[in-house]
């Protein structure tokens, strides 16, 4: 009789009724019979399990998990059933017909007169939608974590179709991008053949096109739906619809990117959720797409650099030994000729009044009236060749006009460059560059052609001031000395001054190297230039007071133009006119000021005053930009020595803490455990034998858990021992060590074992830690091979250069290399305690003592495949 406590109902007919009626889904189980059955179950149960009731009943409820009886859920229940209490749980159930279900169970105890607990009733929901969501959304997050990681559209394509599909169950997939007006095909995953996916402009009325010109996800769920909407699909395409579809445009900041296709093999009707999880992944993968776009533009930036700058350097190694004026002039010609792919260029001399082109690109020839035109000369008045010899600083023309700038035949090109190559104040020469694919200079190509026309100025002085040639190969050694003065002042990069003493004694460096003058370090502080340093008198009181006062930002040219050009300021024959006191400043002959760089940003304003005319030639300004940079490197140096200094100052102090308290914590542990055992046993003593079933069975557990923790302490206690106690090295003969730790292990093995073990070699360490670590590899390889009828162990060697490394490989039951990264951590199994025992200690010690040595530790394996472990070890240990 069904009761409830000791009420009893009513009208049992009408609970009947009451039950056959109900749409949630009841059962009853008779927990007094061994197998605990289904004595009852109502007609929704049937709908929701697709069993009929004469195969439910008499059969316990284990029947429905199909394959999946150790779920964790059913822990639980069995809990709650031998504590006589309810529980609400959700179990993983297959219907008749196969299909997974997710079925939420509450069970509540139903007690005899006598309260002794005879049934439990449970009531059933499916909840799979609901799991279904919430995996989705791991999912979701899942795969948004993996793709904010990748740097590859190939990487991008692999996440996107394989986790989209795995997370539907549909077959296959593809991306479409946009490219050149068109969508190409990107990547397929699945089936291929016969695909209705492919190539095609954007337009006509197709699935992808029509997708990506609204901006709106397309959804065919049924067999039929994707050829009634798009009739000649097949028939244009060659290929097969699939039974159901998703189409999914991916657009990034209203630009068109692409579709993501996904294909389903059966009618899959498209939830709420799963359309957010589709749309979230369209909207990911653009992200991702635009990202790792702009990583390989950069990185063919980086290359596009690289090769420019090993072309300047081959060029400017050419220059240095070069003292030919047109041999060198056609080296710059090539040279130019890679670093702007496509251009004209050419060396132009100064002969009867014209100038005249004697060293140019080979494109030339296939213009030969302009080319006919610079041989016989362009006049004096040319506006592009008169700027340069006027100022003496190459002219770079944007949007070039032929006919404004009176070079005939020259309508090809859009941009125009010309470098004055000039001895003593003299323009002797010029080199021309001309662009017809870009329109403007860019801040980078005038710098490059700037640097190929000071090397030019350099070979030319050499050649036609061979007199000069014993001062400037002094200068240069002064700069020479700048870089080796540098380097020695920024040997020890902690500075207890500070930044300011580095830069104190680079102004003592530089002003060793030049005439009687002073050098100042300026920053901009509350809209003032503030002196910060200073070396050096600089002649005046007046002026001093005036220069720790400070100047208003935006007066004082000396000092903001550097500042907002980024540029060295030198001014050879200085004009204080233009500067905020030029009365307190007129004894200055020669200023040079320069900006002072640290990790791409301003710091301040280097400064160089001289007494006397300066003219500040190529070698002088090449000792206070090699100053001056070498200072910015070295600041930043120093910056980055401090943080790694307190940094490793921080983790040091941080392990050190940390094994105290694992030392600490492990001792203190001892005695609770201890204890644990002791009173257990002296309670299983004291009751009266002998004990029934269940106390036996709660003893056990008690002793098993403390053995267990005893075992973690162990491993707490000797990881700590392995980290703290000091390295002693020595000649460690491995052959010697595993046969002595072999024969160790196979005491008390219950199952036999062949072992094959190559030569091994003698290798430097601590004897005492190596021999844990080959002990923790043989252990496990015995213990994790002894479910096989013949385990077989190989141990063996390689000698990779300055590394040994040994290997221990098993053909026992291995793991899952999904979790590869859980297998040197601490307390960490991928097995569970009653298939093998051990506290997840062994190898998280090893690693650490690996570690110590300077090596590294490895771990291969494949589920019920086998395992190799080893571990690598550097021949000289540090």
């Amino acid at each position: 009789m069904l009761t409830h406590q000791h009420v009893p109902f009513p009208d049992v007919q009408l609970l009947s009724q009451a039950l056959a009626a109900s749409v949630n889904s009841v059962v009853l189980v008779d927990v007094r019979q061994p197998d605990q059955p289904i004595v009852y179950a109502n007609p929704a149960f049937e709908r929701l399990s697709g069993y009929p009731a004469s195969e439910i009943l008499g059969h316990n409820c284990r029947f429905l998990q199909g394959p999946e009886r150790d779920q964790p859920a059913r822990f639980a229940l069995q809990q709650a059933v031998e504590h006589g209490q309810s529980t609400t749980t959700i179990l993983r159930n297959y219907r008749r017909d196969g299909s997974l279900f997710y079925n939420e169970l509450t069970i509540s105890p139903i007690h005899d007169a006598a309260g002794t607990v005879t049934h439990f009733v449970g009531f059933q929901n499916d909840v799979t939608e609901r799991q279904q969501a919430a995996e989705l959304m791991i999912h979701s997050q899942t795969l948004v974590q993996a793709l904010a990681a990748v740097r590859t559209q190939e990487s991008v394509f692999d996440l996107i179709l394989r986790d989209g599909l795995e997370a539907l169950g549909g077959i296959g997939g593809a991306v479409l991008l946009m490219h050149e007006g068109a969508l190409r095909v990107a990547a397929r995953h699945g089936p291929v053949e016969a695909s209705v996916w492919q190539d095609g402009d954007l337009e006509g009325h197709r699935p992808s096109p029509d997708a990506l010109r609204t901006n709106t996800p397309l959804f065919f769920s049924h067999h039929g739906e994707l050829t009634a909407a798009y009739p000649e699909l097949e028939a244009c395409t060659g290929g097969v619809a699939p039974v159901a579809s998703a189409v999914l445009p991916m657009v990034e900041d209203g630009r068109p990117l692409g579709t993501i296709v996904l294909d389903f093999r059966e009618p899959h009707d498209f939830t709420p959720d799963e359309v957010h999880f589709l749309l979230t992944l369209a909207a990911q993968c653009a992200l991702a797409l635009d990202r790792a776009q702009l990583a390989e533009n950069l990185e063919q930036q980086v290359e596009n650099r690289t090769a420019e700058l090993e072309a300047f350097v081959r060029f400017t190694e050419l220059a240095d030994g070069e003292m030919d004026m047109l041999a060198l002039a056609q080296r710059a010609v090539e040279v130019l000729g890679v670093l702007f792919p496509g251009c004209s260029n050419g060396y132009y001399v100064l002969e009867d009044g014209r100038w005249k082109v004697k060293i140019y690109t080979e494109d030339l020839e296939a213009e030969p009236a302009l080319l006919a035109s610079l041989k016989a000369g362009l006049p004096l008045s040319t506006p592009i060749f008169a700027q340069p010899v006027q100022t003496g600083e190459p002219a770079f023309v944007d949007a070039w006009d032929a006919e404004k700038e009176q070079v005939a035949e020259s309508e090809s090109y859009q941009a125009v460059a010309l470098y004055p190559l000039g001895v003593d104040g003299t323009v002797r020469a010029m080199f021309a560059l001309g662009l017809k694919d870009t329109p403007h200079w860019t801040d980078h190509h005038k710098a490059v052609f700037r640097s190929v026309g000071r090397s030019l100025v350099l070979a030319l002085e050499r050649t036609q001031a061979a007199r000069r040639l014993e001062e400037q190969n002094a200068e240069l050694h002064a700069q020479t000395l700048v870089l080796e003065g540098v380097a020695e002042l920024t040997r020890d990069l902690t500075l207890p001054g500070g930044p300011h003493q580095l830069i104190g004694q680079v102004m003592d460096l530089v002003l060793s190297l030049l005439p009687s003058g002073y050098a100042s370090f300026w920053e901009v502080r509350d809209g003032l230039w503030r002196l910060i340093t200073q070396r050096g008198d600089v002649g005046r009181p007046g002026w001093q007071a005036a220069r720790e006062r400070g100047f208003p930002v935006g007066h004082f040219p000396t000092l903001d133009r550097p500042w907002q050009t980024r540029q060295p300021y030198f001014q050879g024959h200085y004009d204080p006119v233009h500067d905020a006191v030029p009365d307190l400043m007129d004894h200055l002959l020669s200023i040079a000021s320069l900006p002072v760089m640290v990790q791409g940003e301003m710091l301040g304003v280097f400064g160089v005053g001289l007494f006397g005319h300066r003219p500040w030639n190529v070698a002088d300004q090449a000792l206070l930009i090699t100053a001056v940079q070498s200072l910015g490197l070295a600041l930043e140096r120093a910056e980055q020595a401090r943080q790694l200094t307190d940094q490793r100052d921080m983790l040091k102090a941080s392990n050190e803490e940390l094994e105290a308290f694992t030392y600490s914590v492990s001792h203190d542990l001892r005695t609770p455990v201890r204890h644990i055992i002791s009173f257990g046993n002296l309670l299983r003593r004291t009751m009266t034998a002998p004990l029934d079933e269940k106390t036996e069975r709660y003893f056990k557990v008690i002793e098993e858990a403390a053995l267990h923790l005893n075992r973690l302490i162990d491993g707490m206690l000797e990881l700590s021992r392995a980290s703290r106690q000091p390295l002693r090295l020595e000649t460690v003969d491995l052959d010697r060590v595993v046969e002595a730790v072999r024969q160790e292990v196979m005491v008390g093995a219950q199952h036999q074992v062949t072992w094959q073990v190559s030569l091994l070699p003698q290798v430097t360490g601590d004897a005492t830690l190596i021999r844990q670590v080959v002990t923790a590899l043989l252990e496990n390889a015995v213990k994790y091979s002894r479910t096989r009828e013949e385990a077989l162990i190989e141990v063996w060697a390689e000698e990779r250069g300055q590394t040994w490394a040994l290997f221990v490989r098993d053909n026992g039951v291995g793991f899952d290399p999904r979790y590869k990264d859980k297998l040197f951590s601490m307390f960490q199994r991928l097995h569970r305690q009653e298939e093998f025992e051990g506290a997840g200690v062994s190898l998280a010690n090893a690693r650490r003592i690996v570690a110590r040595h300077g090596g590294l530790m490895t771990g291969e394996g494949q589920l019920n495949g086998g395992a190799t472990f080893g571990f690598i070890l550097p021949k000289s240990v540090p």
